[in-house]
């Protein structure tokens, strides 16, 4: 199966990683918060379902939240005013977002009802309890700190994604905002209020359609403003008015025509900064001492990655600059940008999208990252902590468990361009970032062995794509397959042979200058080698592998999708332990998209596979001949994300489904199915099942609000489960 897309104890030495960094102590989630999450239970203690709490017709099962908490936090900022008072926006790399609130000096957050669902993307507080955020729906203000929220139209059209808003210092009435381009269909991109945001007036340069990222203000001089642009694959602007917008001078000479997405005065000299991972569209940081009319190149070649997201600039003193990388952390310059300081604070891991200081502090910095979300550090830079609890939007793309621990667990995610993956050693109550490059995971495994192994779909700029390995130092290890020094596999899939250590299957189509085809990697000795052994239609992917119990290794079953004019989605098989590989259709319905796999072994030779068979319902098909032939075990429903067979009992099914019932239980091999998702409200949209291996009834689930487990009892609901899980 797969997904779609502290101090830690001691480890046995089958790849654990050491305790991480300080940035990663905690991913906690022990703690009820604003949510309603119930406390989260300890290694050691009592795991008692509450079946108090299962709905009516619900096989029972009580699932409790695992955490991590984070999301990908875009901004996060304090009150000026009210002290504890912080927002932090969220605005996902797959579209949409929210806003979150702490009281509390970020020791707790909570969601902010008004912008549920909405993208957001900078927040800007100003004096006496106004804030302003830029959301995907316009500009939105609040006059009390954030807790009543009142929309603010731009009156440009349908089009109004704000990237962007700038307060003029001295004047709580102007406002201006950056607004994204829309495909070009929006050609307003810089607009600014002089009533408080009641009406705006379009001053954008005279340009073609560029989406706005950035606006900053002089504080020396309001009428002094600068605004930078980026397309979406590339190029981008500098421009900067010193009439309040009535006119523009275009600064971008100088610049890499790649786009800009930071600006901000230091004093007398104004910074810009951007670029992107995607095509190596690298800018770094540039100072002008003559507001652009000159360009000089600030970052150097100590820097790990020149795309620069946001810029620090110390209230006390404009030569200390820190900016905030899209990859490598935040790097930081005490003269000026002369000499530099790279991934302060433990950050080397995070694809930081945010940074400022505190109002009127040149030691308390707040960061908000892509999945991890909200760090702060109290002593100018030299250590960020994570304040991320109570923010429940971590997206989750894969969940797995050790065969060699039950309190062993993995999880990946991604986010726009970047991803990585945090591990736990007991049970889910704490999780450490993994050392692994911060590229987008798809999938994680352990092996049976209990090595820890995560599939990379890049981007090929921060680390090859590939299979990764942890060794028992903790370090991880890139393994391939390596086509290439570009973005060659687009690997999904995992498959191991519990009957030869050696033998690993990697599933997933070539890209780009490789071809399209799809594809599935053998490697026979543990990935110091790969052979392709399987090519099939080109922009299908292979995106789940299955050994099927009982057949010493010879048979697998691999699931694809893909649009191939003969048929949408379907499965290969091989009966050679990888070698060769047929089509595996006999069956199947000519729909068979996002198709995922389970086999368990109380039911050698059996294999389920469930599916999208139109894009409003899914079917779970068997094969009692690894793939010879398929059967629909005769259920219709919601469309299936993932299917999870349980090890310990004949024909007991889970699956993970779209809609409000996040998941079913068939003890019947499919033929019905019941409810097992009470505690589930929250989860957000599934992404992967994974059963305990090593005996624990357990069942766990990630999904795009992080993680949750339940005890997995097909229905028995008088067990008490204590240390060990007896």
């Amino acid at each position: 199966m797969i997904g779609l897309l502290a101090v830690l104890p001691p480890m046995a030495a089958t790849g654990a990683a050491p305790a991480g960094p300080a940035l990663s102590d905690p991913f906690r989630a022990t703690a009820a918060d604003g949510s309603g999450r119930r406390p989260l239970r300890s290694p050691e203690a009592r795991f008692v379902p509450d079946l108090g709490q299962v709905p009516q017709g619900d096989v029972q099962a009580d699932w409790q939240a695992l955490g991590p908490y984070g999301g990908d936090v875009a901004d996060v900022a304090a009150s000026p005013t009210t002290p504890g008072v912080l927002l932090a926006g969220i605005a996902s790399a797959a579209g949409g977002g929210t806003l979150y609130r702490s009281t509390d000096d970020a020791a707790s957050w909570s969601r902010v009802a008004a912008l549920a669902g909405l993208g957001v993307h900078d927040v800007e507080f100003g004096s006496g309890g106004a804030v302003f955020v830029a959301t995907d729906s316009g500009v939105w203000s609040s006059s009390d700190d954030g807790a009543n929220w009142t929309r603010r139209d731009l009156g440009i059209g349908p089009n109004q994604q704000v990237l962007d808003v700038a307060l003029d210092p001295g004047n709580a009435a102007v406002i201006w905002a950056a607004v994204a381009d829309a495909q070009g269909l929006q050609g307003a991109n810089v607009v600014k209020s002089t009533d408080g945001g009641a009406t705006w007036s379009d001053v954008t340069p005279p340009h073609a359609p560029m989406s706005g990222y950035a606006i900053a203000v002089d504080p020396a001089d309001p009428d002094t403003v600068a605004a930078v642009f980026g397309g979406a694959f590339g190029g981008g602007e500098a421009w900067v008015s010193q009439d309040g917008g009535a006119s523009w001078t275009d600064r971008s000479a100088g610049l890499p025509g790649n786009p800009v997405r930071a600006v901000e005065f230091a004093g007398s000299r104004l910074l810009v900064g951007g670029g992107q991972l995607f095509g190596s569209a690298y800018l770094g940081l540039y100072g002008s001492d003559d507001l652009g009319a000159n360009w000089t190149r600030l970052d150097d070649a100590g820097w790990p990655l020149a795309v620069v997201t946001a810029i620090a600039v110390d209230p006390a003193d404009p030569q200390t600059i820190l900016v905030s990388t899209d990859g490598a952390g935040v790097n930081r310059s005490a003269d000026g940008g002369a000499t530099w300081e790279t991934a302060i604070g433990g950050t080397q891991q995070l694809s930081a999208q945010s940074l400022r200081f505190a109002p009127a502090s040149s030691a308390q910095l707040l960061l908000g990252a892509s999945s991890l979300g909200v760090y702060r550090s109290s002593d100018g830079g030299d250590a960020f902590a994570s304040a991320s609890t109570g923010i429940s939007e971590f997206n989750l793309y894969a969940i797995d468990t050790s065969p060699a621990d039950a309190n062993q667990l993995a999880v990946a995610f991604q986010s726009n361009n970047a991803g990585g993956l945090l591990t736990s050693s007991d049970g889910g109550v704490t999780w450490t970032a993994a050392t692994a490059p911060a590229t987008r995971y798809s999938a994680v495994r352990f092996a049976p062995d209990g090595t820890l192994y995560a599939l990379s779909t890049g981007p090929s700029t921060v680390a090859p794509e590939g299979l990764y390995r942890r060794e028992s130092d903790g370090s991880w290890t890139s393994l391939g397959p390596d086509q290439g020094d570009l973005y060659e596999s687009d690997l999904y899939g995992i498959g191991f042979s519990t009957d030869d250590a050696d033998l690993i299957l990697l599933g997933g189509g070539d890209f780009g200058v490789a071809g399209w085809a799809s594809t599935v990697w053998r490697s026979a000795d543990r990935g110091a080698t790969w052979e392709k052994r399987y090519m099939g239609a080109d922009n299908d992917k292979v995106v789940d592998l299955q050994f099927v119990p009982g057949s010493a290794g010879a048979q697998i079953v691999g699931a694809y999708d893909g649009f191939d004019s003969a048929q949408a989605g379907g499965a290969v098989r091989s009966t050679d332990g990888g070698l060769n590989w047929e089509p595996a259709l006999n069956g199947l319905p000519a729909f068979a998209r996002l198709g995922r796999l389970c086999a368990s072994a109380a039911t050698p030779g059996e294999v389920y596979l469930s599916m999208y068979d139109s894009w409003s319902s899914g079917a779970v098909y068997t094969s009692g001949d690894a793939g010879g032939s398929w059967t629909s075990t005769g259920w219709a429903g919601m469309p299936v994300r993932d299917i999870a067979c349980d090890q310990d009992t004949a024909q007991g099914l889970y699956i993970a489904l779209e809609g409000d019932v996040r998941v079913q239980h068939s003890g019947d091999g499919g033929a019905t199915f019941v409810r097992f998702s009470a505690g589930l409200d929250a989860a957000g949209m599934p992404a992967e099942l994974a059963p305990s291996k090593t005996g624990a009834p357990l069942l766990y689930y990630a999904g795009s609000q992080g993680g949750f487990v339940s005890v997995r009892d097909g229905g028995v609901t008088d067990r008490v489960f204590a240390d060990g899980f007896d």
